[in-house]
């Protein structure tokens, strides 16, 4: 029983913070396509695991918690770099197909890293590129729960500045809103916060795009971006932990279906018809 609670919290954590650095990244660059996984933060986090897990493997470590506790330094820095290179739509789009064809890249390594290591009988994290929740545990939780915590700080310390910024740059600008530190916590917190989920528990693609497109159209008045981020992400975290529930509660075969293989295909159905039904009236953010 204590393991399906704490799996279930962290599910549920997990898909808001998912949602709330979708949330932040189409706030900060207007654009619906804009999101971890397609800006390349998924990839990255699933190479910088594949590569610690092969050093920890060589040096005979079985603590997975260096996987964390070093890259979450690497991706401050890495927030702090996108920070800097996404102030204009062009760099945006060229982010966007870069990082599409980035995941396109770490899905070929992926294989071939798989290959070898089967091919002399190692241990892979085979489910990494489909999340999961099945080794949740109490500490999962915890940090969790502090990266979530520091992300609503951070909403709140500047929630008018977001505010502001979501009605385009040139109001930020008017309104004297400081927007690189705007987008250094924006990015930031988008690095580190995909980065912790994808190190924990594995890959959770479309649903940083999907989730943020889900809140302003369904869960709430549309012109709210605080219920955009709060309500929305609740909402969005509620309903990835009930898809969770079910992939525990109805195995296949004695085997769990994979929740970030669910979750894709779900992602990625409705983004097709997201698209579809938006094809005369495109939009990027919710009007304010």
């Amino acid at each position: 029983m204590d393991y399906l609670i704490f799996r279930m919290c962290c599910s549920l954590l997990a898909g808001m913070i998912i949602s709330q650095t979708g949330t932040l990244i189409q706030l900060t660059t207007k654009n619906i396509l804009a999101s971890p996984s397609t800006l390349g933060f998924d990839g990255l986090s699933i190479l910088w695991v594949l590569m610690f897990h092969s050093i920890l493997l060589w040096l005979n470590i079985e603590t997975p918690s260096y996987i964390l506790l070093l890259g979450i330094p690497f991706f401050i820095l890495l927030g702090f770099y996108f920070s800097s290179i996404t102030t204009k739509a062009r760099s945006v789009n060229k982010l966007i197909l870069m990082g599409l064809t980035f995941n396109l890249l770490v899905g070929a390594i992926f294989s071939l890293w798989q290959f070898l290591f089967l091919a002399f009988n190692l241990p892979f994290p085979v489910e990494l590129w489909f999340g999961h929740f099945r080794f949740a545990s109490f500490e999962n939780l915890v940090v969790l729960l502090f990266i979530q915590i520091a992300i609503l700080a951070g909403w709140r310390f500047y929630k008018t500045d977001l505010t502001i910024l979501s009605l385009g740059s040139s109001v930020a600008n008017n309104f004297k809103v400081p927007t690189t530190h705007l987008h250094r916590f924006i990015f930031i917190s988008v690095s580190v916060g995909t980065f912790t989920v994808v190190s924990i528990f594995g890959a959770f693609s479309f649903l940083g795009l999907i989730f943020p497109i889900v809140s302003r159209r369904f869960w709430f008045n549309r012109f709210d971006l605080t219920g955009e981020f709060l309500i929305g992400s609740l909402m969005n975290g509620l309903a990835f932990c009930l898809i969770d529930l079910v992939c525990y509660s109805f195995p296949f075969y004695g085997a769990e279906i994979p929740m970030g293989l669910v979750s894709m295909i779900i992602g990625a159905v409705s983004l097709m018809i997201i698209l579809w039904k938006s094809r005369n009236r495109f939009e990027i953010l919710a009007k304010r």
